[in-house]
């Protein structure tokens, strides 16, 4: 048994996952977390402080590529492009509110003020500055 239990660590630590590994010897997922639980008991006899150590790296890096993968897909890509900002900056500047914008156009103010704040452009922006001073 004890050579089974260290495949089966051996096979996590290769970056598999636990329902991978399930699968792959034919067992249910709750098996193969009480063999990886042996491994890391001092008190089993199928204890193995090396295979603990490097199952908690694998566990720990597992956990960190998740965070990093969570990251990516929260960034937000630009919602409007660079000219539809443009126009929409002059329609504002042109007298309307962000809120009478936002019911023209059905796109949430937020989304709105973001955007035409974004506008890489210093001649628009002081023109946006100038404009909410006098209003």
């Amino acid at each position: 048994m004890k050579d089974y239990i260290r495949e089966i660590a051996e096979y996590i630590i290769e970056e598999h996952t636990i329902l991978e590994a399930a699968n792959h010897f034919g067992k249910s997922v709750s098996s193969i977390k009480k063999y990886l639980a042996k491994v890391r008991d001092i008190n089993d006899a199928n204890y193995n402080a090396v295979l603990a150590e490097k199952l908690k790296l694998a566990q720990e890096k597992v956990i960190l590529k998740g965070v990093k993968k969570g990251g990516s897909k929260g960034k937000r890509g630009r919602n409007l492009s660079l000219e539809e900002a443009k126009k929409y900056a002059e329609i504002y500047m042109g007298g309307l509110t962000y809120e009478q914008l936002e019911d023209l156009t059905k796109i949430p103010k937020s989304t709105l003020q973001e955007a035409i704040r974004g506008i890489p452009d210093k001649e628009i922006q002081e023109r946006l500055n100038q404009y909410v001073r006098r209003g």
